[in-house]
């Protein structure tokens, strides 16, 4: 039988560890209100004065967890504390392990970029999209290139437009100095959809790795 010592010398233990507790609740004896409503291992619930509360737990070898401070009275929950804690790391393993890392791939283009090397960027950015990462495409305005900006933003447009099939634009284009960036974000629906209209077609040969890119002078003319 756990009594309230033994309960109070383990929340200790959990606090002076060197694993952090994402979770800290007061529990059996540290709550001292009046009076709480519990939530029963059967999950009906009733209003106790917290001594009664308290002795109910203990008679179930159970703690009382106080999950609703701010509550009218207070809630608290009739469970084992140690698997109260253990449970709820676990779901936060569990949400981590679901969480997918967003990375973002960046390829530069000129306002006079070709339709070949436009359509060659284009299917990686694509390929990147595809594979849940978030993109950037930053048009390089050399020299005094900076007075065509109606070409960044037209060569912009027609990225949203190729795009578009497995991602959308996220917000509008910006300039800063002499460069243009796009930002586009993976979207899931029509990740699926693309995937499946291009099932149903011939499958098509890898795309060719990316060379490294040359760090231009934005200077030079």
């Amino acid at each position: 039988m756990l009594t309230l010592s033994t309960n109070n010398d383990r929340m200790k233990k959990q606090k002076t560890s060197g694993q952090k507790q994402k979770l800290s609740y007061r529990i059996n004896d540290q709550i001292r209100v009046p009076e709480v409503r519990v939530i029963f291992p059967d999950g009906s619930m009733q209003v106790l004065r917290t001594m009664d509360a308290r002795r109910a737990a203990e008679e179930r070898h159970l703690d009382l967890i106080e999950v609703q401070p701010n509550a009218e009275p207070p809630v608290c929950r009739m469970e084992n504390y140690g698997k109260l804690i253990y449970k709820m790391a676990q779901k936060d393993k569990d949400l981590k392990k679901k969480q997918k890392t967003t990375t973002l791939k960046e390829l530069r283009f000129h306002p006079n970029t070709d339709k070949h090397d436009f359509d060659f960027k284009t299917a990686h950015l694509e390929e990147f999209l595809r594979k849940g990462n978030r993109v950037r495409a930053t048009i390089v305005f050399l020299g005094r290139n900076i007075i065509y900006k109606d070409k960044g933003l037209e060569l912009a447009r027609r990225l949203g437009e190729r795009l578009g099939t497995v991602g959308s634009m996220d917000g509008e284009p910006k300039f800063e100095g002499k460069k243009l960036f796009v930002y586009f974000e993976p979207d899931k629906k029509k990740i699926e959809q693309f995937e499946k209209q291009r099932a149903k077609s011939a499958p098509l040969p890898p795309l060719a790795p990316l060379s490294a890119e040359p760090e231009e002078d934005d200077d030079a003319e």
